[in-house]
């Protein structure tokens, strides 16, 4: 999946959730529109075992908008949101995110506890973005691994394979095996004259 889809898949989650709980036809029906979708959640879980990430992100957005927006109590959940993210997505996609949440929310400021709650969004930003970092690295680095040992078999199946084969090939001859012999009567040769001249000494 290209960073462009990535980044589309969590900004037009986000951008639903900020339209349906400014449309005022809408906006009373927000709590069954969060069941709704936990509803979808449980099943995308229980029948293609796999969380689904844009629709928790609605979820969390719908929920933390309902409750008063960046003065919410659950305004927190966003920093649980951005750590799930870096471990999920290179970090590019979730800078860009966090930036655009920060932007959708700062139209709430209003008063300077929300300030801080926007700064504190701001700070956990780069927290998040190099936890994304690191784990990329660490993917990378683990591919590249795997490229390496996948290098190594296919040079021990080509290049070492056909040596071997020679040598072994070499030691059922019985050219090798006097050769060898005459070695070891070398050796004992040599030996002997190496003790029979520590004895003369």
């Amino acid at each position: 999946m290209s960073i462009f889809v990535k980044i589309t898949s969590y900004l037009l989650p986000l951008l639903t959730a900020f339209v349906l709980f400014n449309w005022s036809l809408l906006t009373p029906f927000i709590p069954q529109v969060i069941a709704l979708l936990c509803v979808f959640i449980i099943l995308s879980l229980y029948f293609f075992k796999k969380l689904s990430l844009p629709l928790v992100t609605t979820v969390i957005h719908l929920i933390i908008l309902s409750t008063g927006g960046i003065n919410s109590f659950l305004f927190f959940l966003l920093y649980f949101l951005l750590f799930s993210l870096a471990f999920q997505n290179p970090p590019i996609v979730n800078l860009i995110y966090s930036l655009v949440t920060i932007l959708f929310y700062s139209f709430d400021l209003n008063s300077f506890q929300s300030l801080i709650q926007l700064l504190s969004l701001l700070l956990i930003t780069p927290l998040s973005y190099f936890i994304a970092l690191s784990r990329s690295n660490e993917i990378e680095a683990q591919n590249h691994l795997t490229r390496d040992q996948t290098d190594f078999l296919l040079w021990l199946s080509l290049r070492l394979k056909k040596p071997l084969q020679e040598i072994i090939s070499l030691s059922d001859q019985s050219q090798i095996r006097n050769i060898a012999k005459d070695l070891l009567k070398d050796a004992h040769k040599l030996t002997d004259s190496i003790s029979s001249q520590d004895n003369d000494i």
